[in-house]
């Protein structure tokens, strides 16, 4: 029960209704199965991403930065989506809205007595049954 307790609701709720809200949007637009799929591996990602020490996420891209080339790809790459971004800003506000809310519900989760393990299953689990709630409310309603 002290598990419940220490939980943070407004963050929590906040991350399962934007995770609805995209949930609902994909339903309403029936998108193919591939979508879907895609939607919850990278619900995954941003949840395992959030929850990662960032010791890990440092070494790594200290590691990958070392060569001119890869910083070069690296800028490239980054500048090259920064377009698609700013091109596609309708769509680009869902994924933005959703990094957010679990951004801040991880920010919350952190001030916890909770593992960083414990931390992503939240996040995943909480994101996870917003967007099939908002699937399958949709189609209740």
């Amino acid at each position: 029960m002290l598990f419940f307790k220490n939980l943070p609701r407004l963050s929590l709720l906040l991350l399962a209704l934007t995770y609805f809200n995209f949930g609902w949007r994909l339903a309403t637009t029936q998108s193919p199965l591939w979508v879907w799929v895609l939607s919850v591996i990278l619900t995954f990602l941003m949840a395992e991403a959030l929850a990662a020490p960032w010791s890990i996420i440092r070494t790594f891209s200290v590691r990958w930065l070392k060569s001119d080339y890869r910083t070069f790809f690296t800028v490239m790459s980054g500048a090259f989506f920064l377009v698609i971004f700013l091109s596609w800003l309708h769509i680009s506000a869902y994924g933005l809205a959703l990094f957010v809310s679990a951004a801040m519900a991880r920010l919350d989760l952190q001030t916890g007595p909770f593992r960083p393990w414990q931390d992503f299953l939240i996040l995943f689990v909480v994101a996870t049954l917003g967007l099939s709630l908002g699937w399958g409310l949709y189609f209740i309603f």
